[in-house]
């Protein structure tokens, strides 16, 4: 049996004793499986198929949803507390929102791994935790053919730090005077393709940035998770 490595991205109750469970899986990309009987029972199945576990999965049949036929811890579970926790429910939701079934991105499955095990490092620091959120934002519309240009502009010159920039859909970034809206300075672009940031102001600007552009591809669906991040941030800033 070639059990295949996997996580949980969301799961709902099937009928008396029943999940359907959203995963996210090294081979197949975004999936849905029936795991049958998984509320029956003490423990089992069902103490396992939670987020952020990282599981061993194999399943059974053709469709929508095949069913689960095996399912084992393959290591800890990821501990995810405060902001964190979060932050990993809003990678979770966007993964979900964004991407089809049965439609395999080679390096999605690796950036989502390695981007929980950072959140389950960062604890409730902001600074830690906004740089990884903004690595797999960008990883996640590029493995779905929606990257960012962030190195050169609308013309290809390269980027000046010190010049602002509007990002438009089309062209990609475009030099434009102080003051107008929804415009990030050239070092907060150089920064997001860096994957790092010196200071507030390019973490805000990049987070504005991506959320633009992030709900662009949304098409008007409100992430829960997000506004939950947000509520706690405000409560604590």
């Amino acid at each position: 049996m070639d059990l295949q490595p996997a996580y949980v991205l969301h799961s709902r109750r099937f009928r008396e004793s029943s999940l359907i469970v959203e995963l996210i899986t090294r081979d197949q990309g975004r999936m849905g499986v029936l795991a049958r009987g998984a509320l029956g029972g003490k423990g089992g199945r069902r103490a396992l198929l939670q987020p952020f576990v990282p599981l061993l999965l194999d399943w059974r049949g053709r469709g929508e949803l095949p069913a689960l036929t095996a399912c084992e811890a393959a290591d800890r579970p990821r501990t995810l507390v405060g902001r964190a926790l979060y932050c990993g429910l809003y990678v979770n939701e966007l993964v979900l929102a964004l991407c089809q079934r049965a439609d395999p991105h080679s390096e999605l499955f690796p950036a989502y791994v390695h981007c929980i095990d950072q959140l389950a490092g960062a604890g409730d620091d902001n600074r830690r935790l906004e740089p990884v959120l903004r690595r797999f934002e960008l990883r996640l519309l590029d493995e779905l053919g929606m990257g960012l240009q962030l190195t050169q502009d609308c013309e290809g010159q390269a980027i000046d730090p010190l010049r602002r920039y509007h990002y438009r859909f089309d062209a990609g970034p475009v030099p434009v005077h102080e003051g107008v809206d929804d415009s990030c300075h050239g070092e907060t672009l150089l920064a997001l393709a860096r994957g790092e940031f010196t200071s507030d102001r390019q973490r805000r600007e990049a987070r504005q940035l991506l959320r633009r552009v992030i709900d662009r591809h949304l098409g008007g669906r409100r992430l829960r998770a997000r506004e939950l991040f947000i509520a706690s941030t405000r409560k604590t800033s």
